[in-house]
């Protein structure tokens, strides 16, 4: 079930997904160069492993990052 808003407006869009705890700090990690499970993990140690998880599979399902 989608929890969004519904709109069709991308800058909504963008920031339902974006706007979710941690996935902004995610973001910072991957274009400061994290790229592997661990890099999270050291780089947010307060954030949970499934959390770390569940967060990297939104962004690949909305298609902001790829799975290498």
């Amino acid at each position: 079930m989608n929890k969004g808003y519904g709109t069709f407006c991308p800058v909504a869009k963008a920031a339902e997904v974006l706007a979710e705890r941690w996935t902004l700090l995610m973001m910072r990690e991957l274009l400061h160069g994290s790229r592997h499970f661990n890099d999270f993990r050291r780089a947010l140690p307060p954030m949970s492993p499934a959390l770390i998880t569940k967060r990297l599979q939104s962004l690949v399902v909305h298609g902001i990052v790829e799975r290498l």
